[in-house]
């Protein structure tokens, strides 16, 4: 249980820099195709960094740190954690695009009144790149400067 609770840790703060990022873009570009800064961030899809990321990331890394990094489980978190970072970019990614080209067609054939296919998130490598990092800090300062896991 105890691995588990460094993970929500590493998806928690992840999601708390996403409101952070997002509150920061807000002040800078008060534009109208910014979305409205709202508590419902900290839970959305998408953005910096990676929150899917950041779980599996520190999850592995919990592993790593605690059970060894030759571990069969290391290596089984490891894999599964490469999965879900080459998901992000290579699949939801692309999907979102897609999904964005549709409900523009959608519309311009049906009208404005049509309902939008929901739009599913994918992340940028920076995105990933920042949430592999935020995993890999909340899991070490939890391992082994709080010695969570002892």
């Amino acid at each position: 249980m105890k691995i588990e609770f460094i993970c929500f840790i590493a998806w928690m703060v992840a999601q708390i820099l996403k409101l952070i990022f997002n509150a920061v873009k807000f002040a800078l570009n008060k534009n109208e195709n910014m979305p409205k800064l709202t508590p419902e961030i900290l839970f959305k899809l998408g953005g910096m960094p990676s929150s899917h990321t950041a779980t599996v990331i520190a999850l592995a890394a919990s592993i790593g740190l605690h059970c060894g990094w030759n571990s069969d489980i290391f290596a089984v978190s490891g894999v599964f954690s490469f999965i879900v970072m080459f998901d992000a970019i290579n699949v939801r990614r692309p999907i979102g695009k897609l999904t964005d080209a549709f409900n523009s067609l959608r519309k311009a054939v049906l009208g404005k009144d049509t309902d939008e296919v929901k739009k599913v998130e994918g992340h940028t490598f920076p995105e990933v790149v920042g949430g592999f990092i935020v995993g890999v800090a909340v899991a070490y300062i939890m391992v082994r400067i709080v010695g969570f896991l002892d």
